[in-house]
């Protein structure tokens, strides 16, 4: 069965909302049930068999203000990325990913950040990341791990 990585649109809002609820429910739901986000936001879903099982957002104008920006922004940002466990080690997460990047490219951004969340799963997190083609900055202002990737 094939899995499909497109830009979400209104109607996905309640599968994002659901996979969220169920994967990772310390986050905020915002507008999702109901099918909404703010314009600015990059939001991303993987489809497979009508079914929302990934999701991952971010910004594309954002500015990193802390040191070690190699650029000037408009810097892009993955401010989430959530695969359903029934789902993960099939390349959905990393499809996501690379969603995110062609965006970033399209736009112009030349290097996205994401800082991994913390807690449970955090090396496998990091990891993936590293897989994803992320690698840690040497941002020594911050006491979390600031992770980046050139477009």
């Amino acid at each position: 069965m094939d899995t499909v990585v497109r830009d979400a649109v209104p109607g996905d809002g309640p599968g994002i909302a659901a996979l969220i609820t169920k994967e990772a429910p310390h986050l905020d739901l915002q507008g999702y049930p109901d099918g909404r986000w703010p314009e600015f936001l990059v939001v991303l879903v993987a489809e497979r068999a009508g079914r929302v099982v990934g999701w991952a957002e971010g910004i594309l104008d954002g500015e990193y203000e802390g040191s070690g920006a190699p650029v000037p922004p408009p810097h892009g940002y993955i401010l989430a990325t959530v695969v359903d466990e029934e789902m993960r080690h099939q390349g959905i997460g990393g499809a996501l990913i690379e969603k995110f990047m062609q965006e970033a490219l399209a736009a112009k951004v030349e290097w996205v950040f994401l800082i991994p969340e913390g807690g449970e799963g955090y090396e496998d997190r990091v990891r993936f990341f590293i897989n994803s083609g992320f690698t840690p900055t040497e941002v020594l202002d911050e006491k979390r791990l600031i992770m980046a990737r050139w477009t």
